[in-house]
């Protein structure tokens, strides 16, 4: 791994507030300059990390706070301050742009989607890209259909500013969390009696799902043992409830939670955590297993700041043969936090920080630390898990870049579970004609005999709601923790995987 700082001009010299890649390797980022930039992601001749600038999309005029590609490659969403909201999509003619040298970067204005009367904080898209979600300091959230450009439905529960939002790869579950506190898990709603279930038909695409949709549950508390002078006084006082999540003092706008890419799991920031009403508070991620939201199953402890993104590299990798490690842990210690068939990999940033974790060990693969001299904003993983980006307010990127086979070998296509194979079929379908035409500069796609892992396409959507995710095991919530790699902002960095200390091994609560 090769971790480096881009340090070039990104926004005017302006925060940069988010990240995401496209199928065919583009970077899209959006900052305090009111532009929403592409730029293309390579490997220099000595291996290391370097970006080219393609071109910028003017049509904001005020910062930009999130961009998002939709899955299908074919549109581009961006949002930020003051409530403006804009779908791009590829268009093959090319011209100077008005008042500059520069070449139009191949993306055009496809919409402008009006809505929301200000800044909103997070997007994110439907399985088949057919609508998308909003989450913004009006406390609430707006669901979109795309194709008409028009809005769906509201979202009003939340009591403060909405700074995350998800919605589920299997299309069934839309996610919202909040700066009061909780995170609202949004699906369709019961079966009433007396009433007939609607056709397949019409619960085909994810904008039919959201005619149904309700608020299921909502995570906010946990119950942890009362503390007392007496194991008497204990039985009969009642429990006390900790909040998970952090308020609204927390020292950022964001709070970017993300799904698993099998949908088997959800990853949500700003989390803390007390194992006592007198133990100091700790910074974490809770991890909820699909369908089981009246606890979460496992904690990732944070570092000495808060977790505020997460997010998945798009790849499914095969298990690794790992010899049990002389690092302090006992058996039971060692075991995998996630029963799977597969290994997982995914990065979470606090403000100073990101740390890469697997879901075959309990140990993080390593934590990067020292890139910025500010808080970090958002991550994104290119298509072929070779990239990851991070940008922060102060106003530059980090680059880290992956060797072959260094996260692993990929799963073919062949060897994923049922349920995931027809979604990779899908995803390819959806995938090529988008890898084409994103601009005239790049058209390369994603790398052959790759299981890229997009969500599932609309004709899956409804059958994927039914299938069973049962393959995590409800483990005890654990407790993980690691060292610090860190380094000179401006050099490059190699990161080594640092063994757990002992006598911090994995906990139950």
């Amino acid at each position: 791994m090769r971790v480096k700082t881009i340090q070039i001009v990104w926004h005017e010299k302006k925060p940069v507030y988010s990240v995401d890649f496209h199928s065919s390797g583009v970077l899209a980022t959006g900052g305090g300059d009111k532009d929403v930039k592409l730029w293309e992601v390579k490997l220099d001749s000595e291996q290391n990390p370097v970006v080219t600038h393609l071109g910028h999309l003017m049509g904001h005029t005020r910062a930009v706070n999130t961009v998002r590609f939709a899955p299908s490659g074919q549109l581009l969403a961006s949002a930020g301050v003051g409530g403006e909201m804009y779908l791009w999509k590829p268009s093959t003619e090319t011209q100077k742009v008005f008042g500059s040298e520069e070449t139009d970067p191949g993306w055009k204005t496809s919409a402008a989607l009006r809505g929301h009367t200000d800044d909103v904080q997070d997007l994110a898209w439907a399985p088949d890209s057919s609508a998308l979600i909003s989450g913004s300091i009006e406390n609430i959230c707006i669901i979109w259909d795309v194709e008409a450009g028009a809005r769906k439905c509201r979202l009003e529960d939340h009591r403060h500013y909405v700074q995350g939002v998800t919605w589920d790869p299997a299309s069934e579950f839309v996610i919202s969390q909040s700066a009061d506190r909780t995170c609202r898990v949004y699906g369709p709603k019961g079966p009433v009696l007396g009433k007939k279930k609607a056709k397949k038909s019409q619960a085909a695409s994810s904008v039919n799902m959201v005619l149904d949709m309700q608020c299921l549950h909502v995570l906010s508390k946990r119950a942890m043992p009362a503390s007392g002078p007496s194991e008497h006084e204990q039985e009969d006082s009642k429990p006390q409830r900790l909040s998970l999540f952090q308020d609204e003092q927390l020292n950022s706008f964001f709070r970017r939670l993300a799904w698993s890419p099998d949908g088997s799991f959800l990853v949500v920031p700003c989390g803390q955590y007390k194992q006592t009403a007198d133990s100091p508070t700790l910074f974490t991620a809770y991890v909820y297993a699909r369908g089981h939201w009246a606890q979460p199953f496992l904690r990732l402890p944070a570092t000495n700041k808060a977790v505020v993104a997460v997010r998945f590299c798009p790849q499914l990798f095969s298990l690794r043969d790992c010899p049990q490690q002389d690092n302090g842990l006992s058996g039971n210690q060692q075991q995998q936090p996630f029963q799977l068939p597969y290994r997982m990999v995914f990065a979470i940033a606090t403000l100073d920080s990101i740390i890469i974790y697997d879901t075959q060990q309990p140990t993080p693969i390593a934590v990067l630390g020292s890139l910025h001299f500010e808080a970090v904003t958002d991550l994104a993983w290119s298509c072929d898990g070779a990239f990851l980006a991070i940008s922060s307010y102060d106003g530059y990127c980090s680059i880290a870049s992956f060797d072959k086979g260094e996260l692993g070998e990929f799963v073919l296509a062949a060897d994923l579970p049922p349920h995931i194979r027809e979604r990779v079929a899908c995803a390819a379908k959806q995938a090529a004609p988008a890898a084409s035409t994103p601009h005239p500069h790049k058209t390369p796609g994603p790398a052959s005999g790759s299981a890229s892992m997009p969500p599932p396409s609309t004709s899956q959507a409804s059958r994927l709601q039914q299938e069973d995710f049962s393959m995590l095991s409800p483990l005890p919530m654990r407790k993980m923790n690691a060292s610090m790699a860190v380094g000179e902002k401006s050099g490059m960095k190699r990161i080594a995987p640092t063994p757990i200390v002992a006598g911090t091994c994995c906990k139950k609560i």
